[in-house]
């Protein structure tokens, strides 16, 4: 069960039988709805619940399937004595597994199926657009749900204008899929876009237009993806692109992706990087204003200068 913004990015994976849906914030939580809502988990019998995201209506909707087995998610941001740092987010929740005779987790990675159709489209998309077919793909994803987390816009204006005229180099910008966001969300994410995108006539716009199986094709396809912490990049992190990821009040130790995929720029001089905070207590936000263009150009630069030189498959080590 997830929110209904979240239902495509779990679509086409075999190991889900189906998807349940529920607005917490829209009409699903209206009592006229929530209650037959709770009658149809009654009747479904199932043997286990685990609960990620815990609150009142979360418990009742636990209690309602009639489980014998529930879990319920406690998130754990202490300091790990043996590792110095807080445990990934990932790790945390994989934790709740030992409770039904899970020890270990095989495998960290995440997954998106990504199906054919998608990448029909994107490519049908991608064309009329004016895609340099053969080009270096470099995708940019200005925006961020928290501001706090955003890289200024005139410097993803001057990298992308950096890029747009470097030969076999196809910059294009994108958001957030349509279904993440909302309407104010939506009007934020494509002004920004908009305004990278106007700086060169090469650059493609996709903001706003991609469906979520259509954003992780774009982004298995990338040669390299520039983004801020934000649901896209989990998506980046999960087909597998690779990366540069501009972080400040986010703890990539805690959301960022896993694996050396990876390059994540952050400014550890500052004393309160990472604050994990929605708000700059400082007001400035300098750990995102100290990322200068000259440095993220040169990560940039080194991700495209790598998949050209080796094989997709090879990795480069994260560096922070």
């Amino acid at each position: 069960m997830v929110g209904g913004g979240m239902a495509e990015s779990l679509t086409g994976n075999p190991l889900v039988r189906r998807v349940l849906t529920f607005d917490k914030r829209g009409i699903d939580s209206r009592i006229d709805h929530f209650a037959p809502f709770l009658c149809r988990l009654s009747r479904e019998n199932y043997d286990l619940v685990i609960n990620l995201h815990p609150s009142a209506k979360s418990f009742l909707m636990a209690w309602a399937t009639g489980a014998k087995t529930r879990v319920t998610f406690h998130k754990q941001m202490g300091v790990d004595p043996s590792t110095g740092r807080v445990a990934h987010a990932i790790d945390d929740f994989s934790k709740e597994l030992r409770a039904i005779g899970i020890l270990e987790v095989l495998d960290r990675r995440m997954d998106f199926i990504a199906p054919e159709t998608a990448y029909a489209s994107l490519e049908i998309k991608l064309r009329t657009m004016g895609w340099r077919e053969g080009s270096k793909l470099l995708v940019i994803n200005p925006s961020a749900s928290r501001p706090i987390n955003r890289w200024p816009l005139e410097r993803f204006q001057a990298l992308a204008a950096h890029f747009a005229q470097t030969p076999n180099c196809q910059v294009i910008v994108t958001g957030a899929p349509r279904s993440f966001r909302t309407v104010m969300d939506a009007l934020d994410e494509v002004s920004l876009a908009a305004a990278v995108a106007a700086v060169d006539p090469r650059i493609i716009d996709l903001a706003g237009l991609l469906t979520v199986k259509e954003l992780g094709a774009l982004l298995a396809r990338a040669d390299t993806f520039l983004t801020c912490d934000t649901g896209p990049m989990h998506i980046g992190a999960a087909v597998g692109s690779p990366m540069v990821v501009l972080s400040g009040a986010a703890d990539p130790n805690r959301t960022g992706p896993i694996g050396e995929n990876a390059t994540v720029l952050i400014d550890r001089t500052l004393s309160c990087v990472p604050c994990r905070d929605r708000l700059c207590a400082r007001g400035d936000v300098m750990c995102m204003q100290n990322l200068s263009v000259e440095n993220v150009i040169a990560a940039v630069t080194e991700r495209l200068g790598w998949n050209l030189r080796r094989n997709r498959g090879r990795r480069l080590p994260m560096v922070s």
